[in-house]
């Protein structure tokens, strides 16, 4: 008998997860850099993703987007840590101070939270999801267990807050009238 997952309320079919389908996160590319031989502990190493997800489209909201996304890796880390990368990210990219770190659920990362920006003009977005990747994820690419921080934070998202922008689907824009008047950083 197939058990029913607690968070998602599905049964898990074994042959669903062969389909092919577009990155929705780029965890696989942080769990390659820890596979590498190039990888060096400690270590600080950051990638841009394209993603791909079944939203529905509204102000917030796109089926695809970029996101950025990061590891460090260094013994001693916790999640102290994390929040302290999450209020700088949101401070330097976002240029707010006006933050909320939210228990959230990725299922590579224990614990999880999600990081949310006060727009000036829509409230509470989330800026993106992180976490401290799980053992059961390092210790096969690495052979043993250490801290890993991770993250991934929506470029679109942060460009909002950087140019003023109240739709997100504003950035990708056609209106000639719009696109002259933008703000340009």
């Amino acid at each position: 008998m197939k058990a029913l997952s607690r968070k998602w309320r599905y049964e898990f079919d074994e042959k669903r997860t062969h389909r092919h389908m577009l990155r929705t996160q780029g965890t696989a590319c942080s769990a390659r850099m820890l596979a590498s031989k190039d990888l060096q502990i400690p270590g600080k190493y950051f990638a841009i993703a394209r993603c791909f997800r079944y939203d529905v489209v509204d102000a917030t909201h796109l089926p695809d987007f970029f996101q950025t996304e990061g590891i460090v890796i260094e013994e001693g880390l916790n999640f102290k840590h994390l929040k302290g990368l999450l209020r700088m990210f949101a401070e330097e990219f976002a240029e707010t101070d006006q933050i909320k770190i939210t228990p959230g659920y990725f299922p590579f990362t224990e614990p999880s939270a999600e990081l949310h920006a006060k727009h000036p003009d829509l409230g509470w977005i989330e800026l993106g999801g992180s976490g401290i990747f799980r053992p059961e994820m390092v210790k096969p690419l690495l052979g043993r267990e250490i801290p890993v921080l991770a993250w991934g934070i929506g470029i679109d998202r942060i460009a909002m807050f950087n140019l003023g922008i109240k739709d997100i689907r504003q950035l990708f824009s056609h209106d000639l009238e719009f696109l002259r008047n933008a703000k340009v950083i």
